[in-house]
């Protein structure tokens, strides 16, 4: 009877959320302040937030997600104001498509963004952070700013921040010299990819490997000629051949596939990844190898935020940090856009700053099957040491 119940709503709020963006006199009267804009990763995520639908095959599932529309999954509670204290409520909003539908129809996928931001501005949100693909099929929200009345930011800045953290974080835990460390970036023509470099040459490291897909090598020239002024002493290569990760002791991932690009076999013995892709870049088995550490970046510890929302994550006051990047601009009443396209470093000084005046920090150690133990942690460690001394 209560899944019955809940399924009832759930068709309630959607046809719901339905008319409120289409009917031009419909506002929603709310103090939603601002708004997170994500999709599904897969057809398990639809099928974990309606239950009821696990019995459409996910072919037929797919096809009715084509003609759905933008919802609100939850609304955010516990942010509290930097100027006076007072809480500020949030909306989590969802397009209707997959990761891999998004990248199949990008022209669908960018009509189901715009009208999402159009259900967000209905609800009364000033900011609205574009999570998961809808960053990056919107050209960093370039194809947004004249077709919307709402401030945007893609959460670049504040990703690339915490990405890089929990690299600093895990050499220092691993007593490794972050002068002979090898860190490879795979997606590093991106938004992210590139602004973490950045953040990596900036902190000292010297080695850096830069693996994108072939046609984006183009924008490598600049973004190495930055590298070598923040750091003259480092020393940069580049390949778009995910199997050069096998020298990498570090491994930061931030594509935009659909799909896992890195597998069992690209990894060498006490390999460190830190995967920011939503949907992971890594393949599932990898998480049973014992002598490689996957860890899941994007996650930024929001004491006292609730979402409401299951993200799978390991704590209840985790989120993702895109999600925690509008959070921060909502916190200062930000009123225009903050990250398009691409983050610059000032950008992501800012917005550090300000997360940690909200006691934000980086998440715990965890990926999608398991928190860390720290147990595992030294056990990585012990081979590092042990690999470095032959």
């Amino acid at each position: 009877m209560k899944t019955f119940q809940r399924e009832i709503r759930l068709i309630y709020h959607s046809i719901k959320d339905l008319l409120i963006r289409l009917l031009p006199n419909l506002n929603r009267k709310s103090d939603y302040r601002y708004a997170f804009l994500v999709h599904p990763r897969n057809i398990n995520d639809v099928y974990r937030k309606y239950p009821a639908l696990k019995v459409l095959s996910p072919k037929v599932l797919e096809f009715f997600l084509k003609l759905y529309w933008p919802v609100v999954l939850s609304r955010v509670t516990g942010l509290k104001s930097l100027k006076d204290g007072r809480e500020i409520d949030g909306i989590i909003l969802t397009i209707p498509l997959t990761a891999r539908q998004m990248m199949e129809n990008r022209d669908l996928a960018l009509k189901r963004i715009i009208q999402g931001i159009r259900l967000a501005e209905k609800y009364g949100a000033k900011l609205i952070g574009l999570g998961g693909f809808t960053s990056s099929l919107s050209k960093g929200g370039l194809d947004l700013i004249d077709r919307t009345n709402i401030n945007i930011t893609t959460g670049h800045a504040y990703t690339a921040y915490n990405v890089t953290e929990n690299l600093f974080k895990l050499t220092d835990i691993m007593d490794i010299s972050k002068t002979h460390v090898v860190v490879a970036i795979v997606g590093a023509a991106g938004s992210i990819g590139s602004t973490s470099a950045k953040l990596i040459a900036r902190k000292g490291f010297n080695n850096l490997i830069l693996i994108d897909l072939e046609r984006k090598h183009h924008t490598f020239p600049e973004l190495i000629k930055e590298l070598e002024f923040l750091n003259p002493k480092i020393s940069i290569s580049t390949s778009h051949q995910i199997k050069d990760v096998e020298i990498a002791d570090f491994i930061i991932t931030a594509t935009n596939s659909p799909e896992a690009v890195i597998k069992y076999r690209d990894l060498k013995n006490g390999a460190i990844i830190i995967d920011d892709a939503q949907p992971s870049d890594i393949s599932p088995d990898i998480l049973t190898r014992d002598d490689v550490l996957a860890i899941e970046a994007g996650i930024v510890h929001t004491p006292g935020v609730l979402n409401h929302f299951d993200f799978n994550l390991k704590d209840k006051h985790d989120n993702f940090c895109c999600m925690a990047e509008v959070m921060v601009l909502a916190a200062i009443e930000h009123n225009s856009h903050y990250v398009i396209n691409r983050a610059t470093l000032e950008d992501v000084d800012k917005v550090s700053e300000l997360g940690k005046k909200l006691g934000f920090r980086i998440g715990e150690f965890q990926n999608f099957i398991e928190s860390i133990r720290y147990d595992k942690i030294l056990k990585i460690k012990d081979i590092i040491h042990a690999r470095n001394k032959l």
